[in-house]
């Protein structure tokens, strides 16, 4: 009686040779194959009808606090593009 590992290493050798002598008709082959069952499984009629799920997202605890943040220079009182005020004000140093 042999050990396992040599009929393994004879079906590997067989495998092996078929891939290498008929590799291109086998992966047309797959192809074929996969493409059926592709066909198949998104136009067969289903037994069941979709049923609606309904979502509920529940909030789970109070939003995180921001920090206050100030107001940048541009926004401030004063510095008012249309009316005539410059940024120069701020910068002029007579």
């Amino acid at each position: 009686m042999q050990h396992p590992v040599f009929y393994l290493a004879r079906v590997t050798k067989f495998l092996d040779r078929l891939i290498q002598e008929q590799g291109d008709y086998l992966f047309a082959g797959f192809v074929v194959v996969c493409a059926v069952v592709l066909v198949w499984m998104f136009t067969r009629r289903r037994k069941h009808a979709d049923h609606e799920i309904s979502v509920v997202i529940l909030p789970l605890g109070l939003p995180p606090k921001r920090a206050i943040e100030r107001e940048h220079w541009l926004f401030r009182d004063g510095h008012d593009f249309c009316h005539g005020s410059s940024l120069d004000d701020e910068f002029r140093s007579d």
